[in-house]
């Protein structure tokens, strides 16, 4: 049965907890591949920065976008872009998920606190993107539909991987 065919007709939640986390590394892709062709995404980082510390709430995000990101402006827009482009390739092929989904938490925690001020929706979409990478975090959702769910089953057992993920008849 194909992993798609098979996603639709099963009740499994890693099935899709997988899904769910293929979808938000489509979503991180699109949005560094969009800052990457604009062109003009590194070179207006400084104004956007200094647009989200004018009114920011937050004293110390504030000081922080002042002192030390909106000086650094270009460094933090290529982090920003191929980190958002980093992130979706993870997600999406399911390597080094862990990681990437770390990586997108915090940038949505980042997001959240220096944007998440200007506009209800900036805030719920970050608050609502950090709620479910934590969730994919702590699913394991990196290990079902995934590369590294290809290299884990053939593989002997290393160390400092977690125990694999209990077999369904149909996949035995």
């Amino acid at each position: 049965m194909s992993p798609i065919k098979k996603a639709v007709s099963t009740n499994d939640s890693a099935i899709w907890l997988a899904l769910v986390r293929i979808f938000f590394g489509f979503l991180w892709l699109q949005a560094g591949i969009e800052k990457l062709t604009s062109g003009g995404f590194v070179s207006g980082m400084g104004k956007t920065l200094a647009a989200f510390a004018s009114k920011n709430p937050y004293g110390w995000e504030k000081a922080f976008l002042l002192n030390v990101a909106t000086p650094n402006a270009a460094l933090f827009g290529n982090l920003t872009m191929y980190g958002e482009i980093l992130v979706g390739i993870a997600l999406l092929l399911g390597v080094f998920s862990e990681v990437g989904i770390t990586a997108g938490l915090i940038m949505n925690l980042a997001y959240l606190f220096a944007a998440g001020w200007t506009s209800a929706s900036t805030e719920t979409v970050n608050l609502a993107m950090a709620g479910v990478s934590v969730i994919l975090l702590l699913s394991g959702a990196g290990k079902v539909l995934s590369l590294e769910q290809f290299v884990y089953n053939r593989l002997p057992k290393l160390p400092w991987w977690p125990e694999r993920l209990a077999q369904t008849a149909e996949t035995s």
